[in-house]
This record gives C-alpha cells, sequence and structure tokens, in this order.
C-alpha cells in the first residue's frame, strides 16, 4: 500500500539477483466525498433542529454511572452552559427559562433534579432527543430561544428485558417487553439517589441534621389497533425532596427548641395519544394532557420548657 505497482517479463535460466527500484505513490482514481446534510436542512421545515439519538447519549461521560442527557447539548453549535453545577443551558444569548423544554409532548417546568447537579430525563428510558434553535413550527409557543423535544423509548415488543445500573449517588432500573408480541409493549424505568440514607452516623448525629433525596419514574404504553390506528399512553413523575431538623436544649434540660423544614417539589406528566390515518395525504394525532409541578415548603418549630410549649407550623 502507497508503492506503485511494477511488474517485467524475464527469462530464467539459472541463479539470478534482480534489483527492483519501487516509487511511491497511489494508483487509484480520485476519491471524492460530499455530503447532503446542508441541503437537505436548506430544503427542510425544521430549520436549525439537531437531533441527538440514544447511541449518543450513551457515550457521554457519566458523573457516577448517572448519564446526563441535558450535558450532551452542550457540544452542539451555539449552545453553553448556563452556571457551573446546573443543568441550565443558553442557547443563542438567551436564558435557561427562554427553553421550551417537552418530554413526549408534555411540558416540564423543572428540569433538574438536585438543585441543578441532574436532569430530570432518565437517559435508559430516552428514545432521541430534537433541539431547535430557531425557525421553531407554529405548534411551538411560549418561548423565545429554543424547544427541547424528548421522547421516550416505546419498549421492545419482541422480547422481555432490563437494564439494572448500580452507582454509588444513584440507582436505577429499566424494564421493557411485549403485551402483546408485535402488536403493543411497554416501558417502565424508575431511578432513586440515596444520600440521605449515607450519610455518616457521626454526622447525623449532631444536633443539625439535613438530608435530601430524589426519585422519578418514566412509564409508557403503546398498542396498535389494526393498520390505521395507534394508542400511546405515558406517565412521569419526579419527585425531590430537602429536610432539616435542628435541636437545642440546654443543659440543664429547661428550654428547648427543636426545628424541622423541609420542602418537596417536582413534576407529574400524563399524556393519552390517539392517531389515525385516514389516508395517504392524511392523518391526525388527539392527545389528553395532564401537566403539574408542585412545590410544598414545610417550617415547624416547637419551642418551650417542660412546662409550657409553644408550636408554630407554615406549610
Amino acid at each position: 500500500v502507497g508503492i506503485k505497482k511494477k511488474s517485467m517479463e524475464m527469462l530464467i535460466e539459472g541463479d539470478t539477483t534482480l534489483l527492483f527500484q519501487l516509487e511511491p505513490g497511489m494508483e487509484i482514481g480520485e476519491v471524492v466525498i460530499r455530503s447532503g446534510i446542508e441541503r437537505e436542512e436548506l430544503n427542510s421545515s425544521a430549520i436549525s433542529a439537531s437531533r441527538i439519538s440514544v447511541a449518543a447519549i450513551e457515550t457521554l461521560p457519566s458523573l457516577q454511572a448517572e448519564t446526563d442527557v441535558m450535558k450532551m447539548m452542550e457540544y452542539l453549535p451555539g449552545v453553553q452552559l448556563g452556571s457551573e453545577a446546573s443543568t441550565g443551558i443558553v442557547v443563542r444569548g438567551g436564558s435557561p427559562e427562554q427553553n421550551l423544554i417537552l418530554l413526549d409532548g408534555v411540558h416540564i417546568y423543572i428540569s433538574n433534579h438536585a438543585f441543578g447537579l441532574f436532569s430530570v430525563f432518565n437517559s435508559d428510558a430516552i428514545k432521541k432527543l430534537t433541539l431547535i434553535k430557531g425557525g421553531f413550527p407554529a405548534r411551538y409557543g411560549g418561548r423565545l430561544s429554543s424547544v427541547i423535544d424528548v421522547r421516550m423509548k416505546e419498549g421492545d415488543s419482541r422480547k422481555l428485558r432490563g437494564v439494572v445500573d448500580i452507582g454509588t449517588i444513584a440507582s436505577k432500573f429499566t424494564l421493557e417487553g411485549p403485551i402483546q408480541k408485535n402488536s403493543s409493549s411497554f416501558l417502565l424505568s424508575a431511578r432513586r439517589t440515596y444520600i440521605d440514607l449515607l450519610l455518616p452516623k457521626k454526622f447525623r448525629q449532631k444536633e443539625d441534621i439535613p438530608g435530601f433525596f430524589f426519585h422519578d419514574i418514566n412509564a409508557k404504553v403503546n398498542s396498535r389497533l389494526g393498520n390505521k390506528d395507534r394508542i400511546y399512553l405515558s406517565f412521569y413523575l419526579g419527585h425531590d425532596r430537602f429536610f432539616e431538623e435542628e435541636r437545642y436544649t440546654e443543659e440543664d434540660g429547661g428550654l428547648f427548641d427543636n426545628e424541622y423544614n423541609s420542602a418537596d417539589w417536582g413534576n407529574i406528566n400524563l399524556l393519552a395519544r390517539w392517531n389515525h390515518v385516514y389516508s395517504k395525504r392524511l392523518f391526525s394525532n388527539l392527545s389528553v394532557i395532564y401537566s403539574s409541578y408542585k412545590l410544598d415548603i414545610d417550617l415547624n418549630e416547637e419551642v418551650g420548657n417542660p412546662f409550657s410549649v409553644h408550636t408554630e407550623s407554615v406549610l
């Protein structure tokens, strides 16, 4: 390889020594590689759209076996990390709150866990991710900077399989398989951190006892009803909880002050979608969506002595 071919004819009648002077070079024709991506983007209605597959997501470096889907977008042009230790991204000079984030078409209000350290998207349950940085289609509204459309897996309709990941910060499992072979399938994925369970005992025995954990659940069912109808049901539940308990007692045991504070927040999404094909040129999608974000703050304080107790609680 890399040397020009040389051939010659000879008649050998005895011991003979021949010296060949070979010249470097290639004897193949010109190779031209062309890409049609730019032309396809110019002719496509989806302008400035980047699609990320699950195969690309799996190649990401992970934090303690926890791959962050949102971090993948930081490698795309026009996208920057909003701040350190945060899943918020800045697209073309915008701000994180100007990004519309959708999970199977349902609005996600808060896209991170653990005060920004993790995203709400479990990589084991994600099929693909599309980032639109400009020229938003009319069906997307309410945001100025970008649209992040995340789609969940639909489950394996041929065989049952599962994955379990155990890390030092969080563990998760995914189970998918057929409900009716080649006709309907399901997907169930869940994860939870156990930071609150791994605190050292000496730390937990102090007067100030903080704790934190989060968990989320992804579930999806899809069923094919003939050749023209298909039904999808998807569900997402995410929950974060931070709590802190403080105790103060005088040495003589007379006065005490106990405080227990907690904060709970998270998203709940539910989607039912019916897809029907009327003809080769006409189809419809009918969706019923429930989307909610909840934040509860609970502050409790108990002050007193053995003879009188005063309790305050704020929700």
